[in-house]
């Protein structure tokens, strides 16, 4: 009887994949957005990018941190996805770089449900993400690439299957933490797209964080601060230590503070350290460089303060990913654990942030 039901069930679950309903996913909620963009899903489009340099301009096409909040209750997810490029960097998996990362709402708490693997240097992709599940009602929250262009996304369900925008989203978009930075920002040499340190925070707070980090490339120059100063945000996390040199530093960090500083006095702004290379312990050469950027930042900082902006903080980087030195994939960037730790050690300073934020 047991082998009976399993047969049958597993002929209803094929008949119900092959007629797929499919929804355009930017007909559902879009998250980690910055400023609306056209199209969807880039985090800055041409208009706001035209001051930007054109190594910022292309990164920004990058989806990193930017999801797909849906209701379903269909027994499975699918997807149907197109990417720009096809794969990918050493130091960053196919999925970290160009997959889908799925999480479902369970007791009050995001919990990983499945990844949508790329093909090898493929751009058109489709894939059942789960099957399996039951027919009660579920929010889910779908990551796209950190170092790919999506150029479209369709999410597929039961063909009898609810799917709409979530009611009560679990992401609530009014409470906005913008963070800035690096490659390790954008998410290298996270697994899979969740497992970025901003996409972290985000499912343990319920705030949009919008992760705008370039790989190389978070270099302070004038123009980002601008455009950051015209975005809705709660908070401002400043993370791009590790990609200027400490002349750029010393050159750029005041002006690009203080203005964020006067443009939004109403918003904190976090400034954290470069993390500390683990391949610095070794390397003489960049072990210097990694403690001058840190006291160049560290010199910004005392000077906005002493020039009387109270809402700038500031976090060094002494326990930002631990002491066991495991926390990287490469010396550098960040691995699953690094990232997990990085999130545990941000995570209470934004809270308090946030507070104050929404104090005013």
């Amino acid at each position: 009887m047991r082998l009976l039901f399993l047969l049958l069930l597993s002929a209803t679950c094929a008949y119900a994949q092959e007629n797929t309903r499919f929804t355009d996913a930017r007909s559902l909620m879009i998250t980690g957005k910055g400023l609306p963009t056209d199209p969807v899903y880039v985090r800055l489009d041409s208009i706001q990018t035209l001051p930007l340099t054109p190594a910022v301009k292309g990164l920004s096409k990058h989806s990193a941190g930017i999801a797909v909040l849906f209701e379903t209750n269909s027994t499975y997810i699918r997807a149907r996805w197109t990417l720009k490029n096809g794969l990918y960097y050493a130091n960053i998996t196919p999925i970290g770089h160009s997959g889908l990362d799925l999480y479902a709402r369970r007791n009050g708490r995001w919990q990983w449900v499945g990844v949508g693997r790329p093909g090898d240097k493929t751009i058109q992709n489709e894939q059942v993400i789960i099957s399996n599940m039951d027919t009660t009602l579920k929010q889910f929250l779908l990551y796209l690439p950190t170092y790919n262009q999506l150029t479209s996304l369709e999410i597929g369900v039961a063909p009898d299957a609810l799917m709409r925008k979530p009611v009560k989203a679990a992401i609530d978009t009014t409470k906005k933490v913008v963070m800035y930075g690096s490659s390790i920002l954008q998410g290298a040499s996270a697994s899979r797209p969740g497992m970025a340190y901003p996409a972290i925070i985000s499912r343990r707070t319920g705030w949009d964080v919008v992760n705008l980090g370039f790989s190389g490339n978070g270099r302070m120059e004038f123009p980002v601060a601008e455009l950051l100063a015209t975005m809705p945000a709660s908070c401002f996390v400043l993370d791009c230590i590790p990609n200027p040199s400490p002349a750029e530093i010393r050159e750029r960090a005041y002006p690009f503070i203080k203005h964020l500083l006067t443009k939004r006095p109403e918003v904190p702004v976090l400034l954290i350290e470069t993390v500390i290379r683990e391949n610095g312990y070794w390397d003489q050469k960049v072990g210097e460089d990694t403690k001058l950027k840190n006291d160049a930042i560290r010199d910004a900082y005392t000077k906005l303060k002493a020039e009387g902006f109270k809402r700038l903080y500031y976090l060094p980087a002494t326990d930002l990913v631990g002491h066991d030195h495991e926390a990287t994939a490469d010396g550098v960037h960040l691995s699953d654990l690094g990232f997990m730790r990085q999130a545990e050690i941000v995570l209470p300073i934004l809270q308090k942030l946030m507070k104050k934020s929404s104090s005013k």
